[in-house]
């Protein structure tokens, strides 16, 4: 059962179920439905794992298909293990006062195009709405950051330095008229300061992704390089595509993560290969 099925895991004759969560999000009667096949089936404990999935512990092989069939019923599937594509992790997005951009559509999308599509080996994607984000995006084969170049008004600016206060790189300084000015080299487009602007008078000049590839969350753990600094949101889905073929066209055995797969190519040819066709903004 279990070879068929990677998500499904015996253990001491008992099954482990895990159950993938589209972007970090479950509903009321999703959650429900949870409680209630581990009441039911199990032993009434869940796990949370870190990448946003639901395990379920201690199903009896005989009750195996009806825990499948409840989850079925309320849009839940089993998956995330194998080589494929892992669940997609995704931040709150909006709901975070530090967001410059709200992934949330995004993350779904990138779901139902790629999730647990079959590769040559495991490829974890996070996706995360600034250049700060908690769910550690760059720790990931394929990490999506939200970023924004901000843009200050100068005739708007009142000098209140609210901005200055928020800019945690301290690339913000008030000059001789008393007006926000932004240095740009020390700037992560993180938007903060546009956020954070009791007058607007800072907006976002270009919104779009950072793309990083080769991460790796393990022990010792790996930054991904930046394929891409930033590009426009509605090429994220078609570039993870790519990306995506590009590796299980390419892979050689041993290259069960995208780290080893992007130290042997190496990044310069992957922007060459990956690129064409994609507006990089920044």
């Amino acid at each position: 059962m279990s070879k068929k099925r990677p998500y499904l895991t015996k253990t001491d004759g008992d099954y482990e179920i895990k159950v993938r969560v589209k972007a970090g999000c479950l509903s009321t009667d999703q959650l429900q439905a949870i409680r209630d096949i581990s009441k039911d089936y199990g032993r009434g404990e869940i796990h949370l794992t870190v990448r946003q999935e639901v395990l379920l512990f201690n199903i009896k092989e005989e009750f195996v298909e009806q825990a499948l069939k409840r989850l079925d019923a309320v849009g839940l599937k089993g998956g995330s293990a194998g080589f494929r594509v892992r669940n997609i992790t995704c931040c709150v997005g909006a709901r975070c006062k530090n967001c410059a951009w709200d992934p949330l559509l995004l993350a779904r999308e990138l779901d139902e195009k790629f999730g647990e599509m079959e590769l040559p080996g495991a490829v974890k994607i996070a996706v995360a709405g600034c250049p700060f984000p908690c769910n550690r995006p760059q720790l990931n084969d394929i990490g999506i950051i939200g970023r924004v170049k901000p843009y200050v008004d100068i005739d708007k600016c009142d000098g209140c330095g609210r901005c200055i206060e928020v800019c945690k790189m301290k690339a913000i300084t008030l000059n001789k008229q008393n007006k926000a000015v932004i240095n740009q080299k020390k700037c992560k487009l993180c938007g903060r300061c546009m956020l954070n602007c009791p007058i607007s008078a800072i907006s976002a000049e270009i919104q779009g992704v950072t793309i990083i590839l080769g991460g790796c969350g393990s022990w010792p753990a790996f930054s991904g390089e930046i394929l891409a600094k930033m590009i426009k949101v509605e090429d994220t889905v078609p570039l993870v595509g790519k990306i995506l073929e590009y590796y299980k066209e390419n892979a050689q055995p041993e290259e069960k993560r995208l780290r080893p797969f992007v130290k042997r190519i190496g990044i310069e040819k992957l922007r060459k290969e990956l690129l064409q066709g994609i507006e990089v903004l920044m």
